[in-house]
């Protein structure tokens, strides 16, 4: 991503913070799923079909979960191949790179603390 941030793995205990509010990653991606699921197909359906994409499917469409049945050409393909069409959304944590270039140099800083062997290694050295 461009804008100096870099992409980081999110796993679903991971925490988001949103000012007064936190959420674990895996509630907030069952959140937007049931609103895929819902709203937003409807939406998306709606602006297809304003855009004159119309698809022929019963009303209970389902871009997020099972898909559309279709069929694809491709280049170089002498037929047309069976499937489905499936619409995925991930959801990206982007840090900023001055943020992490930050905590790098801090953590070249770091020095280690002395062990308890190295006092015994002292001893025995005396």
């Amino acid at each position: 991503m461009e804008d100096g941030f870099k992409a980081i793995e999110c796993k679903d205990g991971d925490v988001l913070d949103f000012g007064d509010n936190t959420y674990k990653i895996a509630k907030f991606k069952q959140a937007m799923y049931t609103s895929f699921n819902s709203t937003l197909e409807d939406t998306l359906n709606e602006e297809l079909i304003g855009q004159g994409i119309e698809i022929q499917e019963p009303p209970n469409m389902n871009w997020f979960q099972n898909g559309i049945d279709c069929e694809i050409l491709t280049l170089g393909s002498q037929s047309w191949k069976k499937g489905k069409v499936k619409i995925r959304i991930s959801i990206e944590f982007y840090v900023e790179e001055k943020d992490v270039e930050i905590t790098n140099s801090k953590n070249s800083e770091i020095i280690e603390p002395e062990s308890s062997l190295d006092d015994l290694r002292r001893m025995i050295h005396d």
